[in-house]
């Protein structure tokens, strides 16, 4: 649940002309035949395939999502916003022409072809550690709407972010109101989450907001982490605000304007110039499907911290104070699932190596609040349930849940629940 795992960030600005330096003896005939090159295909067309060199200074396989004319230049010349084939969609950006290799320009590539190609190139280890980050949720979309939610959030709408002592590149488009859509940067008082375009409206907005947490009752206080309850109904701008915030980092997202059926649940590490948001989970306030996590985040300054294990674990000690089982909504991304996977593995493998003699699902279920289809499907996955005269039985050699718990990981941030004060919601008259 961490950020990306990536070369460092560091600009490779050498200049170039568009094309990789040229090797020793380049004479003038070449030149022109670059100039005639670069006269031939640009100004490039949308879905063409080029070579592009990123941050790290190499250059990588792209494809050009969108185009437009470089305000300051002359007005045959643009720049373009690509998408790195090998990488998830959080790294596209506009990019200037002397990023590009013009040498290496293909069109009219076959998608499907191409894709597989690019799966191919990477191993298994090679995604997860360009995926790896936190549980995108709400992955709902049917294809055809994936596709339209794609066309629509193709272009990122907001670059960075200033939140707190943190500026924050984007990942994804949000869909913040109209009259935003002209900002490449927004500032947001970290506090009360309301957002501005310039830094002077911050600075006059901090001046008279009084707010030093957010806006709710807190409920977890532990050392320097604290856990606030927000309802969505008694706070409904600082709710769609957290919204807003989260769909730049969340990209299959259901952005929800009615939040008053949701209660967050957000993650503060405090000093003594107040609570600082680090993430937040979302929670319906009445499932149906026994639904006791709808969306996860944590902001990226704060990833690979265990904060993202800690959200888990304590959606998971809510739902043993309500006495109920939980399972996280569906469908799960890929990544989402891995991470509760992970979870789901801690916990079950610490209480079979403790526990002496048989235990069943029920009893696993009633003991961790963790759903009992849950259990099973964890389960089967280790290959730790084997089906005798007509029930599941669980197998839980030492040696084996040992080596199941080394894969799995550490656990991350631990909840200290004699920390929780808490009354369910249904409770709360």
């Amino acid at each position: 649940m961490g950020s990306i795992e990536a070369p460092s960030a560091e600009n490779g600005s050498a200049s170039g002309n568009g094309a990789l330096p040229p090797e020793n003896g380049t004479t003038a005939p070449e030149t022109e035949a670059l100039k005639k090159r670069k006269a031939s295909v640009l100004p490039l067309e949308v879905n063409t395939r080029v070579m592009c060199r990123w941050r790290d200074g190499k250059y990588h396989p792209v494809k050009v999502i969108e185009r437009r004319k470089v305000p300051t230049a002359g007005s045959s010349e643009y720049e373009y916003y690509v998408h790195y084939t090998e990488f998830n969609r959080r790294l596209d950006e506009w990019v200037k022409l002397e990023q590009l290799d013009l040498d290496s320009v293909e069109t009219d590539v076959d998608e499907k072809v191409e894709d597989k190609v690019t799966s191919l190139k990477m191993t298994r280890h090679q995604k997860r550690k360009i995926d790896e980050t936190h549980v995108e949720g709400h992955e709902e979309l049917d294809a055809a709407s994936l596709r339209e939610h794609e066309e629509f959030t193709k272009v990122k709408n907001i670059s960075t972010i200033e939140l707190g002592r943190y500026e924050i590149e984007t990942w994804y488009f949000s869909p913040f109101p109209a009259e935003y859509n002209d900002c490449l940067k927004l500032y947001f008082c970290e506090f009360c989450l309301n957002f501005m375009k310039r830094k002077e409206q911050l600075q006059r907005h901090m001046r008279k907001c009084d707010l030093k947490h957010p806006p709710g009752d807190e409920i977890y206080r532990s050392g320097t982490l604290s856990m606030f309850e927000v309802d969505g109904k008694k706070n409904k701008v600082y709710g769609q605000n957290l919204c807003y915030l989260a769909k730049l980092f969340l990209d299959h997202k259901t952005l929800y304007y009615d939040v008053d059926l949701f209660l967050f649940y957000v993650l503060c590490e405090c000093d003594d110039r107040g609570c600082h948001m680090v993430g937040y989970f979302s929670k319906e306030k009445h499932s149906e499907e026994s639904y006791n996590l709808a969306c996860i985040l944590t902001l990226p300054p704060y990833q690979r911290k265990g904060y993202g294990k800690f959200l888990i674990a304590f959606s998971y000690e809510l739902s043993k104070k309500e006495g109920k089982v939980g399972t996280p909504e569906r469908p799960l991304s890929d990544l989402g699932l891995l991470s509760y996977r992970g979870y789901w593995t801690r916990v079950l493998l610490d209480i079979l190596k403790k526990h002496k003699g048989n235990i069943s699902i029920k009893e696993l279920s009633d003991m961790t609040a963790i759903k009992a289809e849950d259990i099973l499907t964890t389960l089967q996955t280790l290959e730790l349930i084997q089906y005798r005269k007509g029930q599941h039985v669980i197998c839980a050699d030492p040696k084996v849940l040992d080596r199941h718990l080394k894969q799995a990981g550490r656990g991350g941030l631990e909840v200290d629940v004699s920390k929780l004060i808490w009354t369910p919601y249904k409770e709360q008259g």
